[in-house]
Parts: structure tokens; C-alpha cells; sequence
């Protein structure tokens, strides 16, 4: 990662709630206090959060120790309690009055929160395993912990076999094996059902290819043989490409699973099925998720009802990481995939997603602001079984765009993912698409918001415009009209922010400025000119400013001595031959003409 990169991560400003000209999902972070940590952590594994009609609270490491969070449910008032010991990399809440903190140098210690008190009481029992990875953790109504942890085998410093623990104020279980002996485990989750019955899922890998696997028990002792669940997911062989999972209880003893594999493709994509815990059918067939694409980690799942379950998961896209989430519906099909990250250039990981108060869903997830070294919280709220909030999918909400005809097609622009329009302060925005392709996860946050380094050979102003161009043919060229509020210098251009979070001005003959005067028309090139992955793959991705290049005063003062100066000769000469005279005449028309031509043009 370039060290412009990261200097633009670190200034990047965080806003509590997204703007009009963002998605409708309304999203906020931990008070700035929190950001103190110089050890990075990843949300408290895989459950930061624990939600009630009237309450968010989670807990985070940081150098003093670990702190308590409380919301009232709205994501922007919160308090704080601290606790004084310190070396915890991880931390979570279990319940409001348990929590389970370990580190690099600390074994994992249940504490029991006064929040009357800074002196939190510690279980004082020896962790059960040496070399442990927790996977996963969940509780009782009761308070007590259930811990799923892998330890090394077979000299594999990450995964390993799977163990289950169960701890209380009394102390710690007998660790039981779950997996085979000498496993390589990648990744875990425990399913608790309204039965009675605990479920473990878990992700193993077996010669060439992973599997993922299944056991339950009714009383923590006793466990079933293992169930087969999903066969043969192909995936390089290394250890870091463990096949990662969640899984929650949806309907009696059915599981709902989401995974991820490879298939036939490079990267990762995640897929999603049903299966009965007791036998392993399967109730919903596995799919796709949807506008997932590539590069795709850390799926969280959380059931809606008897027959819905909702996925959030980590995206690569270009040089950042983004936060995504969909829903799959009562009849097998998936809603449109919704963008929760508040804007780009910021390396968002490590979601769980929960059910919230008022049919909402709550996403937590860690923002890294620079490379191993701060992350803040982050929270997400909303509702994607609402259509009304997206219908064309392009990320900005009906609100702002219904009413609107940019592009005079006779569609309102909140049902036409060729426009996007959003209301600014300084006025009204459109982005359109003159050729082919559909928008997606259109952003435009304010350039005074995210202090980004400026370049040197331009001056810009305004908005940093992301999207993307979906369905286009592999290479096609399109193009797009962006519309802004006010007048536009003649020589504006259409500077981009390449994968190395340097800037680059548009290639030549590919921008021009509209009749209007308030417009620019940009062409972009799948793979090519404007497209910031460079790969033809039918996507086009493009973070840009508008700019114009920066003159330097002494260049342009030698430049028109220069000029004058050759002129000067050249009309001396003219006076003592009449066809230089001609000459020089039809010279001067020929520069008049091309100046006025290059003044309609951006270059």
C-alpha cells in the first residue's frame, strides 16, 4: 500500500450520519475518544454487538484497557465505561453483564461489568488449551459462554483442530474435540435453537478441496457424528484461503449458512443455503449471492424470520474494502445487494450483522485509518426488505431522486439506474449515462469532508465522484454526462484517482465541457481510459474530481514574450516583402481560428 494511500486514509473524516447525496442506510461511529488503539483488532471476532428494543451496547479494546458502550438505540449518544487492564487485542460482549477479553499476552478472561465501577471483577480460572485461536463465541439468557477455539496440529500455525468450551462463574469445561483429528479448521460457527439444541458448523479441509461440516448436542456433552453439509469447495492451497462461514438458527431445527468458496473463479465469491441440523437436508438449495462479484470475505448472517435471513460481507473494491448487505426472501430470491459504507477510499472489514428494534437490521464493522494501526467502530442502520429506499439500485435513495427527469426518457430518475441525482449545498447534482451500462453505489461526499492531498498540477474543488458502470459488454466504451450547479471553467477536465491513489488527468479527446457550460462528458473504456481497475471484466469504476490545470505565471510570461517577440520579427520582415506580408496575415487567421476552437474543447 503506497504511502499516499495511506495518508489518505488517515485524513479521511468520519460523518455521523450520511449525508442526502448518500444511501438511505443511516450510519455512525464511536465517540473519537475510542480511537486510541495501536493494536489492531477485528470487532471483537465475529459478535461486537448486542442489541434490545432500547439499546445498542458493544465493547472495544484500546490502550487503557477495555471500554463498555452504551447507545439508546439511536447510534449517536454514547456513554462510556472503563475498565484499567490493559494488553487486550480483543474483546466480547456476551451479554450486559458478561464480557470475554483476551490478547497476544493474555489468555481469555470472563468479567463481570459494575457499571457503578471502575474495577471490574475477573474470572481467575487457567484457560483449558495452549496455542488457541477463538472462532467463535455466544451465551446464554443465563450469562454463561460457549467458545468454539482452535489449536495448532500438525505444525499449521493457523488453523487447526476444533474444540468446544463452556465457561461460567464456576470456571472453565473440558475442552471436546469437534473436528477430526489433525484437521485443518478454517472457520466456525454456534447455532443456538429455540429447541434446546446447539449446532456447531464449521469449515475443514481435506486433501485438494474444503468441506463444511456439522454437529449438535443437547446438553454440551453428548455430540452427533458428523454431517456433511457442503462437498468439495475448491480453493488454492494455502491456509489463508480457509473457507469462511456464519450460520444462524431459522425455522425449528433449520440452519441458515453462509460461506464462502471458489468455484470456477480466481477470487471469492459467497454462496448462501438451509439444511436441517438433525440430518443435514437440504431445505433451500445453495445461490449466489447477489452483485457480490469477486474478492468477496467475512460473511455475517442473522435470520429475519421463519423463512428470511439477511447476509452482510466484506468487499474488495479497487484500493479499499467496502461493507455490503442482502436479503434472501421467503421465495428463494435475493434482494439487490445495498453498498452500508458510508463513502470509498477506506478499508471497512469484519461486519455482524443483528436484528435491531422497529424491523431494523444493525451492521458493525471496523474501519481501519491507517495500516494496522486504528480502527474505529461503526454502525450502519436500516432496512433492505424496503424497496422504496433504492429502486434502481444505483445507491442513491428514491427520496432524492424521485420527481426528477434528468436524461428526458419519460422515466423518473428513481427508476432509471442510467441517472443519478442528488440535492448538494451548493445545489442539485445529475450523473448520466449516455451510452450503455447502469450505475451502481453512486457517491459524491464533499472534498471540504474528506481532506484527500490535493495535486499539485491542478486545482480542485467540489466533490470526489465515485461509481461504477455495470453491464457493459467486456472493453466497451460509454460514456457519462456529469451536470453540476454552477459554471464551469472552460478549461475544466475530469482528473482521476488511479489504484495507487495517484492522480492522473483524462486522456486526450476523452472529456469535453457540454453546450451549457455547467456539464462535463466524459468517455470511459471497460479496461481502459477512465476505468480504475484495468481490468475489461464489463465494470467500469471510476473515482474523479473535476479540475483545471494550474499555470505557472513565469512559464506563461516567457511564454508570451516569446511569442510577441517572434511576432515583432516576423512583421519587421514583412514590411520589406509584400508575399511575407500575405504570409504572415493568413498566419495570424489560422491561430484566431484555432484558439476559438480550443476554447470549446477540454482537454
Amino acid at each position: 500500500m503506497s504511502n499516499t494511500l495511506l495518508k489518505i486514509l488517515a485524513a479521511l473524516t468520519l460523518s455521523l450520519t450520511i449525508t442526502s447525496q448518500g444511501l438511505a442506510w443511516e450510519q455512525h461511529s464511536l465517540p473519537s475518544s475510542y480511537i486510541d488503539s495501536n493494536t489492531p483488532h477485528y470487532g471483537g471476532n465475529k459478535a461486537p454487538l448486542v442489541l434490545s428494543s432500547s439499546q445498542i451496547q458493544t465493547a472495544t479494546p484500546n490502550n487503557a484497557g477495555i471500554t463498555l458502550w452504551n447507545s439508546n438505540n439511536d447510534g449517536v449518544d454514547w456513554t462510556a465505561t472503563n475498565m484499567a487492564n490493559k494488553n487486550f487485542t480483543h474483546v466480547y460482549l456476551a451479554s450486559s453483564s458478561l464480557i470475554l477479553g483476551w490478547g497476544e499476552t493474555q489468555v481469555p478472561t470472563l468479567f463481570h461489568p459494575t457499571l457503578s465501577s471502575s474495577n471490574w471483577s475477573a474470572s481467575t480460572f487457567a484457560w483449558p488449551l495452549a496455542n488457541w485461536n477463538i472462532i467463535d463465541i455466544s451465551s446464554s439468557i443465563a450469562g454463561d459462554i460457549v467458545i468454539l477455539a482452535t489449536t495448532p496440529s500438525n505444525n499449521n500455525l493457523v488453523e487447526g483442530e476444533l474444540f468446544f468450551i463452556y465457561g461460567n462463574q464456576q470456571g472453565w469445561s473440558k475442552p471436546i474435540r469437534l473436528s477430526g483429528e489433525k484437521s485443518l479448521v478454517g472457520d466456525a460457527s454456534l447455532v443456538t435453537h429455540d429447541s434446546g439444541l446447539l449446532s456447531v458448523v464449521w469449515s475443514e479441509r481435506n486433501h485438494n478441496s474444503w468441506h463444511i461440516l456439522s454437529r449438535h448436542s443437547f446438553d454440551t456433552v453428548t455430540w452427533s457424528t458428523s454431517l456433511t453439509i457442503v462437498d468439495q469447495i475448491a480453493a488454492p492451497y494455502f491456509q489463508e484461503s480457509a473457507v469462511q462461514l456464519d450460520a444462524d438458527a431459522l425455522n425449528n431445527n433449520e440452519i441458515a449458512l453462509a460461506y464462502t468458496g471458489w468455484g470456477m473463479q480466481a477470487y471469492s465469491q459467497v454462496w448462501s443455503k438451509a439444511f436441517d441440523a438433525i440430518s443435514g437436508q437440504v431445505t433451500h438449495q445453495a445461490s449466489l449471492l447477489p452483485d457480490a462479484g469477486d474478492m468477496v470475505y467475512q460473511p455475517s448472517l442473522v435470520t429475519l424470520s421463519n423463512l428470511t435471513w439477511a447476509v452482510a460481507w466484506q468487499q474488495t473494491i479497487g484500493i479499499d474494502s467496502e461493507i455490503f448487505v442482502a436479503q434472501h426472501q421467503a421465495d428463494g430470491t435475493w434482494t439487490k445487494a445495498i453498498n452500508v459504507s458510508a463513502d470509498a477510499l477506506h478499508m471497512d472489514r469484519d461486519p455482524h450483522i443483528a436484528k435491531g428494534s422497529s424491523q431494523t437490521l444493525n451492521i458493525a464493522y471496523t474501519r481501519r485509518i491507517q495500516a494496522d494501526i486504528q480502527e474505529v467502530y461503526m454502525f450502519s442502520e436500516g432496512d433492505i426488505s424496503d424497496p422504496s429506499l433504492d429502486a434502481d439500485g444505483d445507491g442513491i435513495a428514491n427520496s432524492q431522486e424521485q420527481g426528477f427527469d434528468w436524461d428526458h426518457d419519460g422515466i423518473d430518475d428513481a427508476f432509471s439506474a442510467r441517472v443519478a441525482t442528488w440535492q448538494a449545498e451548493d445545489g442539485r447534482y445529475a450523473l448520466i449515462v449516455e451510452g450503455n451500462g447502469e450505475l451502481r453505489r453512486v457517491q459524491a461526499p464533499s472534498l471540504l469532508n474528506v481532506n484527500i492531498e490535493k495535486p499539485t498540477t491542478h486545482n480542485v474543488s467540489g466533490n470526489l465522484f465515485s461509481f461504477q458502470i455495470h453491464a457493459l459488454s467486456q472493453g466497451e466504451t460509454t460514456s457519462i454526462h456529469i451536470i453540476t450547479p454552477q459554471e464551469l471553467d472552460e478549461n475544466t477536465t475530469w482528473l482521476k484517482l488511479n489504484p495507487n491513489a495517484q492522480w492522473e488527468d483524462s486522456q486526450e479527446n476523452t472529456v469535453f465541457r457540454d453546450d451549457s457550460g455547467k456539464g462535463l462528458i466524459v468517455y470511459l473504456t471497460d479496461g481502459g481510459a477512465g476505468d480504475e481497475d484495468g481490468v475489461a471484466d464489463g465494470v467500469i469504476i471510476d473515482p474523479a474530481v473535476l479540475a483545471t490545470r494550474k499555470v505557472s505565471q513565469n512559464n506563461s510570461r516567457i511564454h508570451t514574450e516569446n511569442t510577441s517577440s517572434a511576432a515583432q520579427a516576423c512583421l519587421a520582415a514583412t514590411n520589406h516583402n509584400p508575399w511575407l506580408s500575405l504570409m504572415f496575415g493568413m498566419f495570424m487567421i489560422g491561430i484566431t481560428i484555432a484558439k476559438k476552437y480550443n476554447q470549446e474543447k477540454v482537454i
